[in-house]
């Protein structure tokens, strides 16, 4: 956003505006002049509060320095990108919508992989809990074809350090 949209929509005072906007992000100036040396095939602008109120002050900083093709980023945006140019477009999704059933299946533990939790994580884990649903995990693994050594190994240890 520019300083002036961190005064008005946000109430920070001009000296945090500025350093919100042009020190801590990068201003629609610096991003323009960033991709003016770099003549992207299509710039896109991005993490910014895309809204009626702040996309168009954005846009205009941003031409201030860059004059090629930029899109403003937002939810659920495509980019077709083929060799004879790029196409922006909107997806159509449904909110209501299942996901479609994939390919993979996710393999056993690798050891010597770093886990997924850190140990502070897994040191919050409370035992009993997890015991309370072992039925459930065995209907679970047994419904899906899974095998002790590709989940059970794994929740051992992350609730090993955790709440007796």
């Amino acid at each position: 956003m520019t300083p002036g949209d961190f005064v008005e929509m946000y109430n920070q005072p001009p000296q945090l505006a500025w350093r919100a906007c042009c020190a801590f992000h990068t201003s629609g100036q610096a991003f323009g002049k960033i991709m003016s040396s770099l003549k992207p095939t299509q710039a896109v602008a991005y993490h910014f509060l895309n809204d009626e109120a702040t996309r168009y002050n954005l846009y205009e900083a941003i031409r201030e320095t860059y004059s090629g093709p930029v899109s403003m980023a937002t939810d659920n945006m495509v980019w077709n990108v083929k060799p004879d140019g790029v196409k922006e477009r909107m997806a159509v999704i449904t909110e209501e919508a299942w996901s479609v059933p994939g390919t993979a299946m996710q393999g056993p533990p690798v050891e010597g992989r770093r886990p997924v939790f850190s140990d502070f994580t897994n040191s919050g884990y409370w035992a009993p809990a997890y015991e309370a649903q072992d039925e459930a995990m065995d209907e679970h693994m047994e419904k899906y074809g899974l095998e002790e050594e590709d989940w059970r190994p794994e929740m051992k240890k992350m609730i090993k350090g955790g709440q007796k």
